[in-house]
């Protein structure tokens, strides 16, 4: 059974009490909210879950400027739009803006349950991963900048011996400030070592001396 809440924002009583009651029965949390504008006040980010929202709301944002708004917040809640008035064009706006599915109103419950399945898994990888991010920063983040710049070394291959003659250090020095490396970011080898040091480089688009130096910010 997905676990999360399923924030439902529709200008609609009758769409917000048929998607609560498709959740709730299947021991969903549910949050409803009768605007775009009430569930961005009341929402907290922090929360699991997925978003069903519709397209057309009066008065106020619509269901594509909610994702978009969400968007420029820096939320990623899974978002599945429903509208009357679905068509190519609202399906492509809502897609870009990060959309599980766009639905038609009258859809099959299958069909919709399916698809807030579908966003509250997303939600829970996307949590996960995001988690696993900040934990791989938070272990980089120990080093020292000694430690930091014998491991730029060591990552480009450079042997123990080269790094101390190069950096005027002694052997000693180097293997600990090594094995120290090794050990706060949680690798039994270099080539350990290596992988979440390119992971690191990906997630923040900067090389890891950089961004744990603050070079250049």
């Amino acid at each position: 059974m997905p676990s999360g809440t399923v924030f439902i924002v529709d200008d609609d009583p009758a769409v917000r009490e048929s998607v609560a009651a498709l959740a709730e029965i299947r021991g969903v949390r549910v949050n409803a909210f009768p605007s775009a504008e009430a569930f961005l006040k009341g929402f907290d980010p922090h929360e699991p879950g997925c978003l069903v929202t519709d397209i057309r709301m009066e008065p106020g944002m619509s269901g594509i400027q909610l994702q978009a708004a969400l968007r420029q917040r820096g939320c990623e809640i899974p978002v599945i739009v429903i509208s009357a008035f679905a068509n190519v064009s609202n399906a492509v706006q809502a897609m870009a803006e990060g959309a599980v599915t766009l639905l038609e109103k009258g859809c099959s419950s299958d069909q919709l349950w399916k698809a807030i399945s579908e966003g509250l898994e997303r939600d829970r990888v996307n949590r996960e991963k995001r988690r696993g991010q900040a934990e791989l920063l938070a272990r980089f983040r120990d080093l020292t900048p000694e430690e930091v710049h014998v491991m730029e070394r060591i990552v480009e291959g450079a042997l123990n011996k080269v790094i101390a003659r190069d950096m005027g250090l002694s052997l000693r020095t180097v293997e600990a400030r090594r094995a120290s490396v090794l050990k706060k970011v949680g690798a039994n080898s270099v080539p350990e070592l290596v992988r979440q040091y390119v992971e690191l480089e990906n997630v923040y688009g900067r090389r890891p001396a950089e961004l744990l130096l603050g070079i250049g910010s």
